[in-house]
C-alpha cells in the first residue's frame, strides 16, 4: 500500500478521474439531449423521423458498445477521412450509446403523463411545443429521474471501456502505474475504491434531486 503514498501515483488516479469525470458529464449531457430528440422524433406522426428514430435506437442498443467505440475510432476515419482525438470520439460514442437508453427513459415518462394533462392544456389554447415544455416535461422528469440516475451511474463505469482507444481515464492510467510498479493489488483496489465513492455521490446527488422535485406533492399529501 505505500504506492498510494507515493505523490505521483496520487497526481495520476486525480488526472485519471477527472478525464473519467470530464467524459462521463459530457456523455450524459449529450446523451440526455440525443434521447429527447430521438424520443419525440419516435412519437413523431411523421413517419420518416419515427423510422430514423428507431433506427438509432435499435442499432445503439443492439450492439456493445465495445464495438461502437472500435468503429468510431478505427472504421469512421477510414470511410470519412476524418479522424476525430480519442477523448472526442469517445465522448461522442458514449453519447450516442446513453441517448438510445435515454430515448426510451423519456419516451416512456412522457407517455407516464395523464392523457388528461395534455387535453386540458391543449382546451386552455397552448400550443405543442407549450404543452411538452410547460405540462409533460416537468412531470415527466420527475417520472424519469430514477432511470436517468442509474443511467448516470451507468455511463461513469461504462467510461472505463474508452481505454481502448487510447483514452487516458483513470483506468488506463491504473493500468500504465500497475505496468511501471508491479503493485497490481493497492492500483486496483484504489480505483475500484474511486469508482465506488464516486457512484455514491452520483446516487445521493440524484436522490436529493428526486426529494426536491417531489417535495411538493409530498407537502401537498
Amino acid at each position: 500500500m505505500d504506492v498510494l503514498l507515493n505523490p505521483d501515483v496520487l497526481n495520476n488516479l486525480w488526472l485519471g478521474t477527472r478525464i473519467t469525470l470530464s467524459l462521463t458529464l459530457l456523455a450524459s449531457v449529450g446523451g440526455l439531449v440525443l434521447g429527447l430528440l430521438a424520443a419525440i422524433a419516435k412519437s413523431s406522426r411523421v413517419a420518416v423521423l419515427r423510422w430514423v428514430a428507431v433506427t438509432y435506437i435499435e442499432v445503439f442498443r443492439g450492439t456493445p458498445l465495445l464495438v461502437q467505440l472500435f468503429f468510431l475510432y478505427f472504421a469512421l476515419p477510414q470511410i470519412t477521412g476524418v479522424t476525430l482525438p480519442a477523448f472526442t470520439t469517445a465522448a461522442i460514442g458514449l453519447s450516442l450509446f446513453a441517448g438510445a437508453y435515454t430515448a426510451e427513459i423519456v419516451r416512456g415518462s412522457l407517455n407516464a403523463v395523464a392523457s388528461g394533462q395534455r387535453e386540458a392544456a391543449t382546451a386552455l389554447g397552448l400550443r405543442p411545443l407549450q404543452v411538452l415544455t410547460q405540462v409533460q416535461l416537468p412531470q415527466a422528469t420527475r417520472i424519469a429521474l430514477p432511470a436517468l440516475g442509474n443511467q448516470f451511474i451507468g455511463l461513469l463505469k461504462d467510461s472505463s471501456l474508452a481505454s481502448v482507444i487510447t483514452v487516458t481515464e483513470l483506468l488506463l492510467t491504473t493500468r500504465g502505474m500497475v505496468a511501471a510498479t508491479f503493485q497490481p493489488v493497492a492500483l486496483y483496489a484504489a480505483t475500484g475504491a474511486i469508482y465506488f465513492v464516486l457512484s455514491n455521490v452520483a446516487s445521493r446527488v440524484f436522490a436529493a434531486l428526486e426529494y426536491r422535485l417531489n417535495r411538493p406533492y409530498r407537502t401537498a399529501a
